[in-house]
């Protein structure tokens, strides 16, 4: 027996020896706080390594104990040696520090330069983890994913339908172009609801251009641009999303994401239902009934080393309906129940992407586009009155061909383009068909030059050709200065038109009653021009910490806008014309960012100054508030705890009958638990109740007979959502 008390102690020592253990590490940017994918690290002398998967988390497998050096690299931040003692039980998080010139890793997509938001003569603001967040808040439309940036604005069009739009830098929604993947798909007729149709649950990223872009995409994008750049089968990946309220949404999402070989595909499939809602109990609803289903498909081919082809849809089927609740809950219609908006929409859209790197200094990228969408606007005014329609199909199609050459960070794309769009009403109420039809051929350089590492340039010219138009040029230019590491300037400016349409925000909100079709022998394109200057400081304060600020001012010229004014002929009767002067919003956003260790610090604060200059007399632009504030504190553990606490501040807005509104604060907050693939979320929205209805009565006229005010709060008031995420 006490010949085997050697062997057994023998035998320990050298289990011990042998110990091993497998090491948990998030990877983060020490400036941003963000994950960093694709960062590696690797036991120093030895072979053993991982890599960082798409939330910065790699395992390295297997680490004897004691001590051990590991080494942590990624393209673009200094190598990190750190001497561990082994075992670790915890997680650890690594910060890396960017190397000199290179914050802002993020590569922009929406100017086709390839450069870093860093390198970017443009001013580009880019979201991506808020994406995740905005998922968790809003799984079936993007409208609170928007909201994150300064100056940008949801603006609800409908009291009972919750159609919205966007608005950038005060002016109207038609001046924002919103594109995905580069592609125009959501203008016209189909604009008011584009952020409601929009799930943000299978994009990687969100890019911001404020200002006039029109180079690149079109003269539309006079207030600004909005990318939404999809998701890549860079990993396999399968998510279920769950999601329900108590104002009676629910949501199911599924997102999947898989490569084999050349051959990849993602496709999003999508389910949301709510019911009517209610929040003030004046009979009409503030929410509607939905029913939405969503599609999105998405195949690439990598069909040779240098050749990669993309195919993708959307197809979207939606029915809401909004009015009286009585009317919704009975379903069935008498003398005082009676009133009903019901929007019935039908979207199917194709896309094609051909890149081809021709060599090393030159590539081709060709694109198209087609879009059908059907919309039919229903509407019971009064018992008196039958029901009204405003229906029809708008049909639209993008090509493309483009030429990059790339030379010593020396970038020039040159690109022909197509669009065409048409729309055509059907003839069942109107007398006069409000059929429109554009057709644009444009051509466009765009270059940007490296003067020197701290001074870069980007020039860019277009020129469009538009039918029943003329022909618009439009040059643009902006500049970078890095004054130092940390401190940069950026100032640019553009020009930017926009084809007369009767679809625009006025005549959304009169659901086209009596609206009549654009006369183009009286009425010419809107022109605009505009500029920016902004300031940036981006830095870290130490290991864990970071800090940036930036300031920006801003101007935009729009002249002759058009504008709805009832006829003289007709009383009651609307058409749209040239104002008699111009439009200009001006003013500055101020943006801070903090970060210390889990914890991330946002205020942003925007003065706006928006007037129309009409006839020798100056009004404020309605629903513009001068002052904004919005923010959110953000603790985010990875793969354990998120949670978030966020507001917005809004001042006085005018109204188009003069009225001046109430300023009103919101906030909200949310909650997230991450165990193994499951993550249970809670969130609450305006858990102060702040409503429109607290103020006034949205229903200005008898409820035989209503008539809505317009939207310049919240009509739902608190609302609470949870769910579960679950990843396959």
């Amino acid at each position: 027996m006490y010949r085997l008390i050697p062997l057994f102690f023998l035998v320990l020592m050298v289990n011990v020896a042998f110990a091993q253990q497998d090491f948990r590490v998030i990877v983060k940017d020490s400036l941003t706080n963000e994950w960093l994918p694709g960062a590696t690290a690797i036991v120093k002398g030895t072979s053993n390594g991982a890599s960082a998967d798409v939330n910065g988390q790699l395992v390295i497998k297997n680490i004897p104990y004691g001590e051990q050096i590991v080494v942590f690299s990624i393209t673009g931040y200094e190598k990190l040696e750190r001497l561990f003692t082994f075992p670790i039980t915890d997680l650890t998080t690594i910060y890396l520090v960017p190397l000199a010139g290179e914050l802002g890793e993020v590569i922009i997509e929406g100017t086709r330069s390839n450069k870093s938001i860093a390198d970017n003569p443009t001013r580009v603001e880019v979201l991506t983890e808020e994406i995740d967040e905005a998922s968790t808040m809003d799984p079936s439309k993007i409208a609170h994913l928007i909201t994150h940036s300064t100056g940008i604005q949801v603006q609800q069009t409908s009291a009972t339908s919750n159609t919205a739009n966007v608005r950038i830098q005060g002016l109207d929604g038609r001046y924002t172009q919103i594109l995905k993947d580069g592609f125009p798909l959501y203008g016209g007729f189909s604009g008011s609801l584009s952020i409601m149709q929009i799930p943000p649950l299978d994009l990687r990223q969100v890019e911001y251009i404020k200002g006039s872009s029109s180079t690149l995409y079109g003269g539309g994008a006079i207030s600004g641009l909005i990318n939404l750049i999809s998701k890549e089968p860079t990993k396999e990946e399968t998510l279920l999303h769950l999601n329900g309220s108590q104002i009676g949404a629910f949501d199911v999402n599924a997102f999947v994401s898989r490569k084999i070989g050349n051959v990849g595909f993602t496709l999003l499939g999508q389910r949301n239902t709510s019911t009517y809602f209610d929040a003030d109990n004046d009979g009409f609803s503030d929410c509607p009934k939905l029913t939405k289903y969503n599609l999105n498909p998405r195949l690439f081919l990598q069909v040779t080393d240098n050749t990669k082809l993309t195919l993708g849809g959307t197809f979207t089927d939606e029915t809401r309906q909004g009015g009286d609740t009585k009317l919704m809950q009975q379903e069935f219609s008498d003398s005082l129940h009676f009133y009903k908006e019901v929007n019935a929409v039908k979207r199917s859209t194709t896309q094609l992407k051909l890149d081809h790197k021709i060599d090393q200094k030159h590539s081709v990228t060709v694109r198209n586009s087609f879009n059908i969408f059907q919309r039919a606007l229903t509407i019971v005014p009064s018992p008196a009155q039958q029901e009204y329609r405003f229906a029809g199909k708008q049909l639209s199609s993008f090509s493309e061909a483009a030429l990059t050459y790339n030379r010593n960070e020396n970038v020039l794309v040159t690109g022909l383009n197509y669009y065409s769009d048409n729309f055509k009403e059907d003839s069942l109420q109107s007398p006069i068909l409000r059929n429109e039809s554009y057709r644009t051929l444009g051509g466009f350089a765009n270059y940007t030059a490296t003067i020197t590492k701290r001074f870069l340039v980007e020039a860019g010219f277009r020129g469009d050709w538009v039918s029943d138009e003329k022909f618009f040029a439009l040059p643009r230019v902006s500049a970078l200065f890095k004054w130092t590491d940390r401190i940069s300037t950026r100032i640019g400016g553009g020009m930017g038109y926009r084809n007369p349409t009767i679809f625009n925000q006025e005549a959304e909100i009169l659901g086209y009653q009596n609206v009549l079709p654009v006369d183009k022998k009286r009425v010419s394109a809107e022109q605009s021009y505009g500029g920016n200057v902004d300031v940036g400081y981006k830095a870290p304060l130490g290991e864990h910490f970071f800090i940036t600020v930036n300031q920006l001012f801003f101007y935009t010229y729009l002249d002759r806008p058009l504008i709805l004014v009832e006829t003289a002929e007709s009383s009651g009767t609307y058409q749209y014309i040239n104002a008699n002067g111009y439009t200009q919003s001006y003013g500055g956003e101020t943006f801070f960012k903090f970060g210390f260790y889990d914890f991330v610090l946002f205020v942003g604060y925007t003065y706006t100054n928006a007037t129309n200059h009409f006839n020798d007399s100056v009004s404020t632009l309605t629903l513009t508030p001068k002052h904004s504030i919005k923010g959110d504190l953000l603790y985010a553990l990875p793969n354990k705890w998120r949670i978030g606490l966020d507001y917005e501040f809004k001042s006085s807005q005018q109204l188009s009958n003069g009225q001046s509104t109430n300023a009103y604060w919101t906030f909200g907050a949310v909650v997230e638990y991450t165990w193994k693939n499951f993550t249970l979320f809670g969130n609450v929205e305006n858990y102060t109740n702040v409503r429109q209805t607290k103020f006034e009565s949205l229903r200005s006229a008898p409820y035989e007979t209503p008539q809505f005010t317009e939207v310049w709060a919240p009509l739902d008031g608190i609302v609470f959502n949870t769910g579960i995420k679950i990843r396959l």
